[in-house]
């Protein structure tokens, strides 16, 4: 019997640097980009990326982008799953079985000098709701709650410290209720590092004074050995098309302010200069295209563009790339030159990190959380992480990221930062302190540091432009 599929699909590499991002959406659709085919599996078969084991090294760092539709469009997320199950399968031969292996999690224990928890007086369905507390703080107040439900929801609550599934060992049985206080990881950062604001309040701080803690360890668990997989996706018999279907290209309105959408092979582009549009169009970053006339930053313009069969960002870019180059007639070249980039050096001191463990194919995974973002990276080389490093923090890295540690072999390492708008803004995040920046981060807690350099990369130098579109026949 025929594995239920996509009715349209269409998978491409991904650029160098593009923002992860992935999801299933309520119109039968699944769409992805920047992803890895390690990720993709995980999402495929409803598990964490830890239960996806087995297969080559490049699994975790090859990155794709994904646009897949189903043929009914109210298809539940389960129905989508199978069918990106199949498109897995069929584009990329993936062959995979069940196991059950041991994996690394975190043990839920008690501590040495033992639990202190009050067993439930009202036994009834587990709730532990997040309450109102002092500023800089999460609370929250669990009732009926057994140790095995508070291990599940360890790595929901607190994914800033807790970066994999936590087993329940400490041997307690029935329900209890207890309140839970800590600080999110970037506050309990900056409070740790300033002597005279509030006392800091670790997650592992609140499980101590409920008598339990959490040790890295080991548990059999159900797994996605891979078996085989190719490394590039097969073809679709059909082809892609080249160019879109309708396309409208105009001077914008005076003062209009620049925005783009891109949803259902439908593009529009608002007051955009032509230098980003071909910048967007080369799928590149600003300071990687050179030359032509000063006016490239100036005039704007508008576009409108459709195209009912494809939805994909990398299509996209590959039809406004072929747009741009006939209605602007653009002429341009590739080129080695000396260009600034935020080069990931060694610091004075020995780094802070922790090499690898076991065979843990590569995967870095980042979560928005309190105020903070957190990046947890596994069996990462430096030079992964430095190309992982504009999708995380965009904001502060306008320039190519590149590797100049001199650091041989992977490791396991966690990053948390102050994204750059709550930085400025210490009301704005739940800690009440201004927190760090990515370069200050990367300083204190890798032992690294992040810092311009000149570095000679190929550019696009930019020999013929017109001003004016050509007009469609």
């Amino acid at each position: 019997m025929a594995q239920p599929a996509f009715q349209t699909a269409e998978i491409h590499g991904s650029t160098a640097g593009a923002i992860e991002s992935s999801g299933f959406l309520p119109d039968g659709r699944f769409e992805c980009r920047g992803t890895s085919l390690l990720k993709l599996i995980a999402i495929a078969y409803n598990v964490n990326t830890d239960a996806v084991v087995g297969g080559p090294d490049w699994l975790g760092s090859e990155q794709f982008d994904v646009a897949a539709k189903a043929a009914v469009r109210q298809s539940s997320t389960a129905a989508l799953q199978v069918m990106l199950q199949t498109l897995l399968a069929q584009r990329f031969g993936l062959v995979i079985h069940r196991d059950r292996k041991e994996l690394s999690v975190y043990l839920l224990e008690v501590g040495r000098k033992g639990a202190k928890l009050h067993k439930t007086a009202n036994p009834g369905i587990p709730q532990c709701p997040s309450v109102d507390g002092p500023p800089g703080m999460n609370h929250r107040a669990c009732r009926a709650y057994t140790m095995g439900d508070l291990a599940r929801l360890l790595p929901q609550i607190a994914r800033n410290y807790v970066d994999r599934a936590a087993v329940d060992h400490t041997g307690l049985e029935g329900a209890y209720d207890f309140s839970l206080d800590w600080m999110g990881k970037p506050g309990y950062l900056a409070a740790r590092d300033n002597a005279e604001g509030p006392g800091a309040v670790s997650l592992y701080d609140a499980l101590d004074k409920l008598g339990l803690k959490l040790v890295p360890g080991t548990a059999p668990s159900p797994v996605i050995v891979v078996d085989y997989v190719n490394r590039y996706p097969l073809e679709y018999a059909h082809s892609t098309p080249l160019e879109f279907e309708a396309a409208e290209i105009r001077p914008s309105k005076p003062g209009a302010l620049p925005s783009l959408t891109a949803q259902n092979g439908r593009l529009e582009i608002r007051a955009f200069t032509l230098q980003k549009l071909i910048t967007m169009a080369l799928d590149t970053k600003d300071d990687l295209v050179t030359g032509g006339p000063k006016w490239l930053d100036v005039d704007r313009f508008d576009v409108i563009a459709k195209s009912t069969d494809v939805t994909s960002p990398h299509a996209l870019s590959a039809m406004l790339k072929a747009m741009i180059v006939k209605r602007f007639k653009l002429e341009t070249h590739q080129e080695d030159q000396p260009v600034t980039v935020f080069a990931l050096t060694a610091g004075k001191h020995a780094a802070r990190l922790e090499a690898a463990n076991g065979p843990v194919h590569s995967d870095c995974k980042w979560s928005l959380a309190d105020g903070g973002m957190t990046c947890t990276c596994r069996s990462t080389t430096m030079a992964q992480f430095a190309e992982h490093l504009p999708a995380m923090a965009g904001a502060y890295l306008n320039h190519a990221t590149i590797d100049q540690t001199g650091l041989e072999g992977a490791y396991d390492f966690t990053l948390t930062w102050t994204p750059k708008a709550r930085l400025s803004d210490p009301a704005g995040w739940r800690s009440g302190s201004a927190g760090l920046s990515i370069f200050e981060a990367i300083d204190k807690q890798m032992g690294l540091k992040l810092e311009e350099q000149k570095h000679t990369m190929s550019v696009y130098v930019i020999d013929r432009v017109e001003r004016a579109p050509v007009e469609e026949p």
